[in-house]
């Protein structure tokens, strides 16, 4: 028998699809309930349609929300507390990048990836918690970040930077919830196949040489992400707090390939 988490209500952001969608079917098969949010309303109905079909529709609620907007936020914790009464879990999953050396980055595009990433992560948290506190929940955060926090990637500035901000608010949020229970975690995905990864992936030579980089040989899956989110989630990581885990099949032990001409062409 695998791990359960029976009656807890789970709230995962950018869950429509790819590492999201993955810790929902997760969630949904270890017995929570989960309220999914995503910014792309096609993508929302459709994953949530198939989920309801699959889970049960009184186990599954889609909510749009733009997490870069503070009132987005505040309705998506008030919705989801309307349908089911609470929020044991939130998994802040959402997230962009934008591909283009720094200097001819615009501050537009550096904003957009910060405002979701980052700005995003710290108002779910925010509204989260004041839920939490208010009702003596003793919950779960687990946001995600990437391996990018500590290891860098050409052309990816904004995104890395934006993810070694979401592992150091990991770890101070830990520090000042642990009194009241709360455990605040990060997952750190390595090379995981999802639509948000298949530019890059599909770069001339990348495959390769990531695959060469991976201890394990294989790129990662959502569900890879997923399990450790579902062990975070359960009384099983209860002494857990303050950690951010690399998922990554072991790249992180090598480091990232170089990138090649076709790439550097690119950008």
């Amino acid at each position: 028998m695998g791990i359960e988490i029976k009656g807890k209500v789970a709230l995962i952001t950018g869950g429509a699809q790819g590492i999201g969608l993955g810790i929902a079917k997760e969630f949904l098969n270890a017995r929570a309930k989960v309220a999914i949010s995503d910014i792309n309303e096609g993508h929302l109905k459709e994953t949530t349609d198939d989920l309801k079909n699959r889970f049960g529709g009184g186990n599954v609620h889609g909510i749009v929300a733009d997490i870069a907007l503070e009132e987005d936020v505040k309705k998506m914790v008030i919705e989801t507390v309307r349908r089911f009464d609470a929020i044991d879990v939130l998994v802040n999953n959402a997230g962009i990048g934008a591909m283009n050396h720094f200097w001819d980055m615009s501050v537009e595009e550096w904003d957009a990836v910060f405002n979701v990433n980052l700005r995003g992560a710290f108002l779910c948290n925010k509204e989260v918690v004041k839920l939490m506190l208010e009702k003596g929940i003793k919950g779960r955060i687990i946001n995600v970040s990437s391996i990018n926090d500590h290891m860098p990637t050409t052309g990816m500035s904004a995104y890395c930077v934006s993810k070694a901000g979401i592992s150091m608010f990991t770890r101070v949020a830990a520090l000042e919830l642990g009194p009241h229970g709360i455990n605040v975690n990060a997952v750190a995905p390595g090379f995981t196949m999802t639509p948000m990864t298949e530019g890059l992936l599909n770069f001339p030579g990348f495959k390769k040489a990531a695959l060469d980089c991976t201890p394990k040989g294989r790129y990662g899956e959502p569900e890879d992400i997923a399990r450790v989110a579902l062990f975070l989630a359960s009384e099983y990581a209860d002494w857990v707090t303050g950690q951010i885990i690399n998922v990554d099949g072991g790249v992180s032990l090598i480091g990232l390939p170089k990138y090649y001409e076709e790439l550097r062409k690119a950008l």
